[in-house]
């Protein structure tokens, strides 16, 4: 087992504080704050990884900020993959 950096556990931590937030809230709210929270999740997974300047090494609250996405968008894959497979 690896262990995570503080930075690394605490981003992941947040992202899926943040996506349970949102996802009661779009439950709650009905079909346009689902959309609403379908395209926010959309918004929050384009966040880059240090894609403009490769030699950037993140740190402190960026390095949080940088695990939140990575979380965010690994999340959101899984459930597009769910998704897919309940299709079929």
């Amino acid at each position: 087992m690896t262990i995570m950096p503080p930075e690394e556990l605490e981003g992941r931590l947040n992202a899926h504080r943040e996506l349970m937030i949102d996802l009661i809230a779009a439950m709650i709210g009905g079909e346009l704050t689902t959309t609403r929270f379908v395209q926010r999740l959309r918004d929050d997974a384009t966040f880059k990884d240090n894609e403009e300047d490769p030699g950037f090494s993140p740190d402190g609250a960026f390095a949080i900020e940088n695990a939140m996405a990575r979380e965010v968008r690994s999340v959101l894959e899984a459930a597009r993959a769910r998704a897919e497979a309940d299709k079929s």
